[in-house]
């Protein structure tokens, strides 16, 4: 699990790559051709979480309990992370693809310390109380968002977490 923390350590981002979709077996497989799940995604999870110094716990503010991304979609936000850190660019931003359930940007922060970079985390319950109501989905209607500045080692750390986790789902077929 990847985490994002403010520069306090007392609130985070957490993004689990879980697993990757396996192959489509049995009857539906012949149909599909090639026997594959759907792009092959990785299913995650991801949350926003705040450290309760009482019992040194992370509990969760608002978690999305699935999430399905594209395999590239990690390496875009791995290397997005690498743009920023390397100077390369001023700050990025990254949704998880078409549903937009999850969106992050990082980029520098004015007036702030050069080891510190501005996060923002946007998570859209849209889909998911749709699928609870079963009434439309407004896309944007349901967004939480959330701003903390991190440490540029905290981001390094993401960054490599993200890149190890998926390497080990995405690159080891």
């Amino acid at each position: 699990m990847a985490d994002l923390a403010n520069d306090a350590g007392t609130l985070r981002l957490r993004l689990a790559l879980v697993d990757r979709e396996a192959p489509v077996r049995g009857p539906v497989a012949a149909e599909a051709g090639d026997g594959q799940a759907p792009s092959g995604r990785i299913l995650a999870s991801a949350g926003v979480e705040v450290l309760d110094p009482r019992d040194a716990e992370w509990w969760p503010v608002l978690r999305l309990a699935v999430l399905y991304l594209a395999p590239g979609a990690v390496h875009a936000l791995v290397a997005g992370l690498q743009d920023v850190l390397q100077g390369n660019a001023p700050g990025f931003a990254w949704q998880e693809g078409a549903e937009a359930a999850l969106g992050v940007q990082v980029g520098n922060l004015e007036g702030a310390p050069g080891d510190h970079l501005l996060v923002e985390v946007g998570l859209d319950l849209s889909q998911h109380l749709a699928e609870l109501s079963q009434g439309p989905r407004r896309p944007g209607a349901e967004l939480a968002l959330f701003r903390w500045t991190a440490t540029r080692a905290g981001v390094v750390a993401f960054a490599g977490t993200l890149r190890r986790e998926a390497g080990a789902l995405i690159d080891d077929e």
